[in-house]
């Protein structure tokens, strides 16, 4: 990876630890105690390309380097979320939408 790769990856562990939350994953990749940040009010296009809002869960990909439909999410032992598709990876973090 290049220096800028590596500059991203510092900078963004310190935004999910400042604004995420406790989870663990369950699912393509396990992994306990990980940051997540939780969006509950993404924009997303149905089969008709008709607006609609969902809640996202992004990941870290170094915490969990894959995803898939069907994965499970506990947040803080709060409640558990299912993967319902990917929406966006950079290489760094990814975007699931959930439900």
């Amino acid at each position: 990876m290049s220096r800028f790769d590596d500059e991203v990856r510092v900078d963004l562990r310190g935004i999910y630890a400042d604004a995420g939350d406790l989870a663990d994953y369950q699912g393509a990749s396990t992994a306990s105690d990980i940051l997540v940040v939780i969006d509950r009010d993404w924009q997303v296009y149905d089969k008709d390309q008709l607006p609609m809002r969902v809640t996202t869960i992004s990941v870290m990909i170094a915490d969990v380097p894959e995803s898939r439909q069907g994965d499970q999410i506990d947040v803080a032992s709060d409640r558990v979320w299912t993967v319902q598709e990917v929406l966006e990876d950079d290489g760094h973090e990814r975007r699931l939408w959930v439900s």
